[in-house]
């Protein structure tokens, strides 16, 4: 896998490293970038190294994965939706993460309307900002606490509220309440591998219908859309340790 940057540059990744979504810092302080650095390094999550202040510094992306762009509102105020237009137009498949201090109806509504898939508070902390990235990879919106609950007819200031990453994981962890059987266990670690169903039929010395029903019985349980979401759902939130046959 690689990608050209804005000077030409083709930077090459191991896809094994790989396995959620390369991360493009959008801002003009430098210091977000390097506090997302130091943030992701052990989560699913790269870190693109290369300055992106503004659309022309985008890199070519030459090949079919995951792009998650976290752009910072103070860095462009009132031209922060515009740019998430411009870039949506660029890179239509990636997903768009709004961070900043704090977020009003009016910016939440059009922002959404551009195509931006979360926001997140720069006040959050470490494991509440991985969390709500790793939500947007699977296609579910994170939305501030501040503008769902008034909704809900709830008061944000005087209710008692889980963290967000708490909330995340009980929402991963509850999507089915079935616990998967030894063969389906196995299955999904292979899952997590990348193995398709020809290679995994073969290590487990199954059929591929076999597996391809198998796989479906996965997905249905844990609530998972495709193969890539139950991989990702199977590497955060539970340790497969399949027993042997």
């Amino acid at each position: 896998m690689s990608l050209q940057s804005a000077n030409g540059t083709h930077l090459a990744f191991d896809d094994k490293a790989i396995t959620l979504a390369i991360v493009f810092p959008v801002c003009t302080n430098p210091l977000l970038r390097i506090g997302l650095e130091s943030i992701l390094p052990d989560t699913d999550f790269v870190v693109w190294h290369d300055i992106v202040d503004g659309f022309s510094s985008l890199p070519a992306i030459e090949n079919e994965f995951s792009a998650l762009f976290i752009i910072d509102a103070s860095s462009f105020t009132s031209g922060a939706i515009d740019l998430v237009r411009r870039l949506k137009a660029h890179a239509p498949a990636a997903r768009f993460v709004i961070l900043a201090d704090a977020f009003d109806p009016g910016t939440v509504s059009a922002a959404w309307g551009a195509g931006v898939h979360g926001f997140c508070l720069s006040t959050h902390n470490q494991d509440v900002l991985v969390k709500s990235l790793e939500l947007v990879m699977l296609g579910e919106p994170v939305l501030p606490a501040t503008i769902v609950l008034p909704i809900a007819g709830i008061d944000a200031h005087n209710t008692h509220r889980e963290s967000a990453g708490d909330s995340m994981v009980e929402n991963a962890n509850g999507h089915q309440s079935r616990k998967l059987s030894c063969r389906e266990a196995e299955i999904l670690t292979c899952l997590t591998e990348g193995a398709p169903n020809k290679v995994i039929a073969r290590k487990l010395n199954l059929s591929e219908a076999t597996v391809k029903v198998h796989v479906k019985a996965i997905l249905k349980k844990i609530g998972a859309c495709n193969r890539t979401q139950a991989a990702l759902w199977a590497r955060r939130y539970i340790s497969i340790d399949p027993k042997p046959l």
